[in-house]
């Protein structure tokens, strides 16, 4: 009996497993097929080598004229020597994908060419286009990465160059250095140059390092480059208008425009999101105005120009160095309707700026912004003075110097430049022949290659002309010197240096592009300390006693320290905000900040 009701048993137990099967082997099934899909999903599509190197060939040597369908490479005789001995094998790209290197050299194109100060030769309306279409279409990667070879050349052979430099070439100073003495002998860089250092850098596999070296370090241009993203980021949104033109609006007046005046702000960074919505239940309808054509009830919150709105008019206004006032007036107007096109022109090409300066700024060093009218004394992070000063007026404006202060002058001199003894002494004299004597100035005349001094009573001043005058100007030290108290010396062929003032009533001005190219400084004696400090035999009492007598005292400086003399009309503050100037020297070169938008929405 047992027997038999363990076979049932048996029996029962097997037929429950075959029963069974059908569920577990469907099951087993779903997962193996949900583990394939997801594995499809997170795999990485993959170019065989062959594969790239067919499309290479391709590119390089049948349709090197016609990449991309329009592209005509310009470094195709240097290109294709190198991808042969490279296999034909892409470097910014990794199969479909940028690499980082690839990405990083992308950036950096958009960036240099976002100002249009120029045409840059990078092809990059094919380029991008390539790369947003790539998908896993081998033609197209091996395509995009033949173009950023191209546009890799070209860009580095302008940055090794120094082509990518504003601001240079301007004849407001001349040199007074013969032009043999200052012509430059040195190499310049070529395609095969730039070819030999991608190799090297590929062989180091440092490809990114190279894109990084030349490029800005600085932390200002890596915050303007997050503006200048930004900026294209509103453009690219198709929601910015100006407002209209004559638009004012004060605290507590209503108007239909007032969400997209709360949208600018927004955008320029100048009202915090959240700072009030909550006193709104639709947040879309704080952004957006109404249609034209559109009946509204004014009466609703979302349309008043509240304190909220009058606080970030304020901030933009001193972003601007407008009267802050709180109220859209004229000025005020101008600024909120400025293009982000426009902005991101003026912030790229604020950006190359910082290609003057050296990587490293030095732990001690003067930062002089023409634009802003201010000096600074950095000790590493730390800002230790900060001044006004003065600049050279838009005929003569201040040329970019990055120099070192050398020498420190106290109760200087003053050796009349000769631009300044024939343009705007000579006529005074002239007209009063007494001006030297109540000025202080004596006459110097080289004979022989000695120097000597002059009476004004000898000298037929009718025959003098700015193309013949054998005579210099110095101007004694003491009270009305035009260098004031102290003088800090750079060397360069221009005749620019750093120096205090008998006119101090000047650094009262808003506007003081004033001067005939040197920089005034508002507090020379505060500078001095900071420079001389440490020097033995030197103190502030003895700045004092020198300058009190009239003795002219030159310190040499145990340690130089850098002087950057820049023009920044956009830069990035501490605090994060974008700060704008005028571009008092037109330097510049950008269209007009849309003073008549075509897309002011009407009233």
């Amino acid at each position: 009996m047992s027997e038999i009701l363990n076979s049932a048993t048996s029996q029962s137990n097997s037929k429950q497993t075959r029963h069974l099967h059908p569920g577990v082997i469907a099951g087993f099934c779903a997962l193996l097929l949900f583990s394939a899909l997801a594995a499809t999903i997170n795999t990485k599509p993959y170019m065989p080598p062959k594969v790239a190197q067919k499309y290479m060939e391709y590119w390089l040597i049948d349709s090197a004229r016609q990449v991309a369908g329009e592209v005509r490479l310009k470094h195709v005789r240097d290109i294709e020597p190198f991808y042969l001995r490279r296999d034909y094998q892409p470097i910014w790209m990794d199969s479909y994908e940028l690499t980082d290197a690839g990405s990083s050299l992308v950036q950096v194109l958009q960036e240099t060419s976002a100002d249009h100060w120029r045409e840059y030769g990078y092809s990059l309306q094919a380029l991008m286009r390539e790369i947003r279409g790539i998908s896993n279409l081998p033609k197209q990667a091996t395509a995009v990465d033949v173009l950023l070879t191209d546009a890799f050349i070209t860009y580095a052979q302008q940055a090794l160059n120094k082509e990518l430099l504003p601001d240079m070439g301007e004849s407001d100073h001349p040199s007074y250095r013969k032009v043999s003495a200052i012509k430059s002998n040195g190499h310049e860089v070529s395609s095969s140059d730039i070819v030999e250092l991608l190799k090297q850098s590929l062989n180091e596999d440092k490809l990114s390092e190279l894109i990084t070296q030349l490029t800005p370090n600085h932390s200002g241009y890596q915050a303007l480059r997050e503006q200048l993203n930004h900026y294209q980021k509103i453009m690219a949104t198709g929601k910015w208008y100006a407002l209209p033109p004559e638009f004012q609006l004060k605290e507590g007046e209503r108007h239909r425009l007032v969400p997209h005046i709360r949208w600018l702000l927004t955008q320029y960074g100048d009202l915090k999101p959240g700072a009030f919505s909550w006193l709104f239940e639709d947040k879309e309808l704080l952004m957006e105005s109404p249609r034209a054509d559109e009946s509204v009830n004014l009466n609703k919150p979302s349309f008043k120009f509240d304190k909220y709105l009058v606080a970030g008019i304020k901030q933009l206004q001193g972003r601007f160095q407008l009267d802050q006032n709180g109220e859209i007036d004229a000025p005020t107007l101008e600024a909120l309707n400025i293009p982000p096109y426009h902005m991101a022109q003026k912030i790229a090409l604020n950006m190359k700026r910082w290609r003057h300066l050296p990587r490293n700024l030095g732990d001690r060093h003067i930062m002089v912004n023409m634009a802003d009218f201010r000096l600074q004394f950095k000790e590493g992070e730390k800002t230790s003075l900060d001044m006004k000063v003065i600049t050279g007026r838009p005929l003569r404006r201040t040329p970019v110097l990055a120099q070192t202060v050398s020498t420190v002058v106290l109760a200087p001199t003053w050796s009349v430049p000769r631009r300044i003894a024939i343009g705007d002494i000579l006529p005074q004299i002239k007209r009063d022949p007494k001006y030297l004597d109540r000025k202080g100035f004596s006459l110097v005349k080289s004979v022989k290659g000695i120097d000597q001094y002059t009476s004004a009573k000898d000298i037929n001043w009718k025959k003098m002309s700015p193309r013949y005058f054998p005579y210099r100007l110095v101007q004694k030290a003491g009270q009305g010197n035009a260098l004031g108290d102290v003088k800090f010396v750079l060397p360069n062929d221009k005749s620019i240096y750093l120096h205090d003032t008998n006119h101090p009533e000047l650094f009262s001005r808003d506007m003081r592009a004033l001067s005939s190219g040197c920089i005034r400084v508002e507090h020379p004696k505060q500078l001095a300390d900071k420079l001389i400090a440490g020097q033995q035999g030197w103190n502030r009492s003895n700045i004092d006693s020198a300058i009190l007598q009239n003795r002219t005292t030159h310190i040499r400086l145990q340690k130089p320290v850098p002087v950057y003399l820049m023009y920044w009309t956009t830069w990035v503050d501490d605090n994060g905000n974008l700060q704008i100037r005028d571009d008092v020297y037109q330097r510049d070169l950008i269209g007009s900040l849309a003073r008549n938008s075509k897309k002011s929405l009407a009233l």
